[in-house]
């Protein structure tokens, strides 16, 4: 109906996605683009690249989600610009688009705060292809040890992780499984103590977002798993086959896994707005954009106040997803002619995997757990999350596999193919 609203949706992620998904029965022409055709369930990233789950348990094809929208329309194509004041979104692959309402979910990219030689030799960890990337490495470098064992030598098999926050933790924790559980047995000749997972960490503790107890829990989880947790050191240059510190100290490790920060995109300075740390946009408590009510801002690339408690909320896929589906309601409360309400976050808990039957839970009101409980908790939450039934029944399939027979079914590589 040439007549009906236009709702612009930039970016499949968690924000982009819980916005299309409010508007289902709304009066609106909902128009989503992504740069690629599908969503990703970026917190189990780390479990792709270690081969505990497949691709398509994170990767989720946007058309398909929403099939019985009849109001969304699906486009793949990456945004080069944003006019505020004509009200219109430029693409690299397709003709700009006009809206009458705009939600910009567009995410983070990878902030290697100008370490040398990061962006040509560290695999982040933020998309899928990173990912997929990432555990193609790995697969190689213990394919090639085993055809010419020197290797070992020079670090092949050795992972260094940046960053101890929760993406760091959680790599190298199922990075050391995987050597552990099944390398050890895939590749018996191979030397065990010549395949090291360092953890690196500029800070005093591991993740450093978490109360005291649940840092000492975690590191000691980490060194259980042969994690070598080094605090206080910082990533001076990397190199193809080695990574440097500012203290002097040079490693030989031919794999750099990156987890240490994000920026958000930078198309965030086309908004015209002050950014906040990490280039993040700032929001009005309804999720709007300063002086455009027409214009929303969710996810990673959006600086959020809690209207409850009044603090800036951290860059997670349940913030991402809450404020979404948040900025979606508010676009239908003003289709409709009615008010929009601030946006108040239902914090069900900061939580971290460490390895099997291991993770750490900080509860809004000062409560924590640990352990097997936590680890039930971490995994009760992330199946809610995920985007379909068929999802949740692959990850507690393979999880559940894994638990009991520490076997991993993805440890191939195919050429010119993604599992």
């Amino acid at each position: 109906m040439p007549d009906r609203p236009k709702v612009l949706v930039l970016g499949g992620g968690f924000g982009g996605v819980g916005a299309v998904k409010k508007l289902k029965h709304a009066e609106a022409d909902v128009i989503l683009v992504d740069k690629h055709d599908y969503h990703t369930f970026q917190p189990l990233l780390y479990q792709v690249a270690s081969d505990l789950i497949e691709t398509t348990t994170v990767g989720h094809q946007l058309r398909d989600l929403f099939r019985d929208h009849d109001n969304v329309t699906v486009h793949e194509a990456a945004v080069s610009g944003i006019d505020l004041e004509n009200r219109t979104v430029s693409f690299e692959e397709m003709d700009p688009q006009p809206y009458d309402h705009l939600v910009i979910g567009l995410g983070a990219v990878v902030n290697y705060f100008g370490v040398p030689g990061a962006d040509e030799h560290a695999f982040p960890m933020y998309t899928l292809p990173d990912a997929v990337r990432l555990r193609r490495r790995i697969l190689e470098r213990w394919e090639a040890t085993d055809r010419d064992p020197s290797l070992a030598d020079d670090g092949a098999l050795n992972v260094v992780v940046v960053g101890a926050g929760p993406t760091g933790v959680e790599s190298a924790g199922a990075i050391a499984e995987l050597y552990r559980s099944n390398f050890s047995k895939d590749f018996p000749n191979l030397p065990q103590d010549k395949a090291r997972v360092i953890l690196i960490e500029g800070g005093d503790a591991v993740l450093p977002m978490f109360k005291k107890g649940l840092q000492t829990y975690a590191k000691k989880a980490l060194e259980k798993l042969s994690v070598e947790v080094r605090l206080g050191e910082v990533v001076e240059k990397i190199e193809p086959t080695r990574v440097h510190l500012k203290s002097g100290e040079t490693i030989d490790a031919h794999t750099l896994v990156w987890g240490a920060g994000m920026l958000a995109n930078p198309l965030a300075s086309d908004l015209g707005v002050e950014l906040q740390r990490g280039g993040r946009v700032p929001t009005e408590l309804d999720l709007s954009l300063a002086g455009h009510p027409e214009v929303f801002v969710t996810g990673d690339i959006a600086w959020i106040t809690d209207a409850k408690t009044k603090k800036v909320l951290p860059q997670l896929g349940s913030v991402a997803l809450q404020a979404g589906e948040h900025a979606g309601e508010n676009i239908a409360r003003r289709l409709e002619g009615k008010d929009t309400q601030p946006f108040k976050y239902l914090d069900k808990g900061t939580m971290a995997t460490i390895g099997p039957r291991a993770a750490v839970v900080q509860m809004p009101r000062g409560r924590s757990l640990t352990g097997r409980t936590a680890w039930l908790s971490w995994g009760a939450v992330h199946l809610a999350l995920l985007s379909t039934d068929e999802a949740r029944a692959r990850a507690l399939l393979d999880w559940t596999w894994g638990i009991f027979t520490h076997e991993r079914a993805g440890r191939i590589m195919v050429d010119g193919a993604d599992k």
